[in-house]
């Protein structure tokens, strides 16, 4: 499986909305218009739910390509103080950032 996190979108057209809560390398979370999946790098975040297996490669808007390593349940806290579980995220260790895909947010409504 392989899958483009920018979707295949010209850099220049892709809007990118940042909620920065430490988003340094792995940790907080972007919304992200481009991105078809959510993605997490960190194991901790997916609370038992996370089924490990080969899942192929995604590759990154920056042109890096990635492991998935598995699925699983992410619970994760707005700024309104409301638990909200993103289902089927990507466990990807080596992504730099962890994404909440607005695409899949309003196709899930």
């Amino acid at each position: 499986m392989e899958a483009d996190v920018a979707s295949g979108v010209e850099d220049t057209e892709i809007l990118m909305i940042s909620y920065e809560n430490n988003t340094s390398q792995g940790k907080g979370w972007i919304f992200d218009s481009g991105s078809t999946v959510h993605v997490c790098s960190q194991k901790e975040l997916f609370n038992n739910s996370l089924v490990v297996k080969e899942e192929g490669i995604v590759k990154m808007v920056d042109g890096s390509v990635c492991e998935i390593i598995g699925t699983g349940t992410v619970k994760v806290t707005g700024r309104d103080g409301i638990v909200r579980a993103l289902e089927a995220v990507w466990y990807v260790p080596e992504a730099r950032y962890n994404l909440i895909s607005i695409r899949v947010l309003d196709e899930e409504g």
